[in-house]
């Protein structure tokens, strides 16, 4: 169903069985080790450089999750907006240092503040804050990507994307996410990003709770996502993020072991 030197494992807490899979299959990975609080608190130097040692045998693409927990960037706060400057900041130099094609980012699009004026808003303080890490982007050769989070609707993304105008912002479509807290087709979703659109994070759900369940074992067309992802003719990268059941969503995909 899909490419093996576009697709990725991503890298949580279980390290090992996760770059296990990568190594066994030949595909990529995608860090999200570095992106936990518990990781951001103190120096994580010697994990970092562990982790370097680590991917050398990776034979696909590499990138990185960037922090997420609490990380608003449009808030009117500037000293939230500071915080989340730092840790975005922080999240680039982990991905130069990994040799990491981008680092990712939630769209922190607060659906919950039924306000007129709040798409607005959002996308005015989402202009001031973007240009200066993109430019900082750009000086460490990494892309940055957004991805859907509690959004109900790409739009706002969308239209984010055209404003800035960059190569180095695109937007990843998170196929469980926008099945559970949006009411529209992933196919809409996917129409809406459009040229934007660089990046899949593929698990499977019952529909409810971010369940992170193995591809075919929830409630998600997961064929049909993959029909309409390919209809675009974009060069999409597809991280799984399976947990435990990276193995058997790998088979399901068609990719078989390498090794």
């Amino acid at each position: 169903m899909l490419p093996p030197d576009r697709v990725m494992v991503a890298v949580n807490r279980d390290i090992e069985h996760e770059l296990a899979c990568a190594e066994e299959y030949g595909i990529g990975a995608e860090i999200q080790t570095f992106s936990l609080p518990q990781m951001l608190v103190k120096d994580c130097s010697e994990a970092l450089a562990a982790m370097v040692e680590r991917i050398k045998n990776i034979e696909g693409p590499i990138g990185v999750h960037g922090p997420f927990i609490d990380t608003i960037h449009a808030s009117s706060d500037p000293e939230i907006v500071r915080v989340c400057r730092s840790r975005y900041l922080g999240s680039l130099d982990v991905a130069q240092t990994l040799g990491a094609g981008y680092s990712l980012f939630h769209s922190q699009y607060n659906t919950l503040l039924k306000l007129e004026t709040y798409p607005d808003l959002y996308h005015e303080a989402s202009l001031r804050f973007w240009p200066e890490i993109l430019e900082q982007a750009e000086k460490r050769g990494v892309s940055v990507y957004m991805e859907n989070m509690f959004d109900e609707n790409p739009a706002p993304m969308r239209r984010l994307a055209d404003a800035i105008d960059s190569p180095r912002f695109k937007l990843c479509l998170d196929i469980a996410h926008s099945q559970i807290y949006s009411q529209r087709s992933v196919a809409e979703w996917i129409d809406t990003y459009g040229k934007h659109l660089a990046h899949v994070h593929m698990n499977d759900t019952r529909g409810t709770y971010d369940d992170h369940l193995g591809l075919g074992e929830g409630s998600l067309d997961i064929p049909a996502a993959l029909k309409s992802l390919k209809a675009t003719g974009l060069d999409i990268t597809y991280a799984l993020e399976t947990n435990t059941h990276t193995r058997e969503s790998l088979e399901f995909l068609g990719i078989s072991k390498r090794r």
